[in-house]
Formats: C-alpha cells, structure tokens, sequence
C-alpha cells in the first residue's frame, strides 16, 4: 500500500518536488473526474525497487482504497528523477 494526499492545483508542480513529493494523477472512466495526488518520493521509489507490488498497487488517499496500476511515469533524464506518475483504477 502507498500513501498518498491530495494535491491541490494551485500549486506549482516545481514546489511540489521541492518538498519531496511527486505530482501525480488517478484516473477512470469509473471516477466522475480524475483526482490530482502528490506521492512521497521516497515511498514510491521503496515501493518499486523493493517490486512486492505485483503490478497493482493500492493508493491510500485519505483513508479511502484505490487499487490502481501504473500507466505513465515521467523521468527526468537529466536528473533522474520522477517528474509525474498516472495511476489507472482497476
């Protein structure tokens, strides 16, 4: 399971990072709209080097379970860092 928060669009994605956290997205044609979340860059990378989620991951967003595989992550090549995860509802 990753935990994850809401992210409000407010804000530019730069300050997102720059407090540790990846912007990121879930989508479905079952959600009315897709729902903006911010994931803790460290979780993630813990969960995709330690590979335990079997392709499907389960997003923890304020207490409400959302089993989601991933569809799109960006890299920045330069950097190596991840710029933006999508997250697909299964």
């Amino acid at each position: 399971m990753l935990n994850v928060s809401s992210r409000d669009l407010n804000e530019k994605t730069r300050f997102v990072r720059a407090r540790g956290y990846i912007p990121a997205i879930i989508y479905s044609s079952k959600l009315d709209k897709s729902v903006p979340i911010e994931v803790y860059k460290t979780d993630f990378k813990r969960l995709v080097e330690s590979n335990n989620h079997k392709g499907s991951i389960e997003l923890n967003l304020n207490g409400d379970l959302y089993n989601c595989i991933i569809t799109d992550v960006q890299i920045d090549g330069i950097k190596d860092e991840c710029l933006h995860i999508d997250f697909k509802l299964v």
